[in-house]
C-alpha cells in the first residue's frame, strides 16, 4: 500500500489505521461523515451570522470549525484508503462507502506531500494527541 501523506495531525497512523479490522473502519468512517454534515451546517449557521455582523468569537468559531473540518476529511481520506486497500475498490459499495469525486473534500488516495507522514516520519505537534477528537484512539 502507497504512502499516506498528512497535513493535519491524526490521532492514529496509517499502520495503526491498517490493523482495524474492516467494520471499525467503516463504523468511524460513518461517524466521522455525520461529524462533517453536523460541522457544514454549523459552518453554514455561523458564515450568515457572520454575514451580518463581525463577531470575534463566532470569528474564532468558525476559523476553529475548518480546521476540524479539514482534519476530519483528512482523516476519512485515510480510513477510504486503508479500507480500499482491504477489500478493493469494487468491494466499498458492500460496506455502504462510496469513494468520494476526486474534486471534492475527502477524495480518498493520498494527500499532497506534507509536513507530517501519517505513520509517524516528520513532526506535526499533536499527531496523536487523543484530546483533538473524540473519535477512534489507538
Amino acid at each position: 500500500m502507497a504512502s499516506f501523506q498528512t497535513s493535519h495531525p491524526q490521532p492514529f497512523t496509517l499502520s495503526e489505521a491498517q490493523q482495524l479490522d474492516v467494520g471499525v473502519i467503516v463504523a468511524e468512517i460513518s461517524r466521522l461523515q455525520n461529524s462533517l454534515a453536523h460541522l457544514a451546517a454549523s459552518q453554514a449557521e455561523l458564515a450568515s451570522f457572520l454575514s451580518e455582523e463581525e463577531d470575534a468569537d463566532l470569528r474564532a468559531a468558525h476559523d476553529e470549525n475548518a480546521g476540524v473540518i479539514a482534519s476530519q476529511e483528512e482523516r476519512v481520506a485515510m480510513l477510504l484508503h486503508v479500507l480500499e486497500g482491504k477489500v478493493g475498490r469494487e468491494s466499498l459499495a458492500h460496506y455502504g462507502v462510496a469513494l468520494p469525486d476526486a474534486a471534492g473534500p475527502a477524495a480518498a488516495g493520498p494527500a499532497a506531500p506534507s509536513s507530517m507522514d501519517v505513520d509517524g516520519a516528520a513532526g506535526g505537534d499533536g499527531a496523536n494527541d487523543p484530546d483533538a477528537d473524540p473519535g477512534l484512539h489507538l
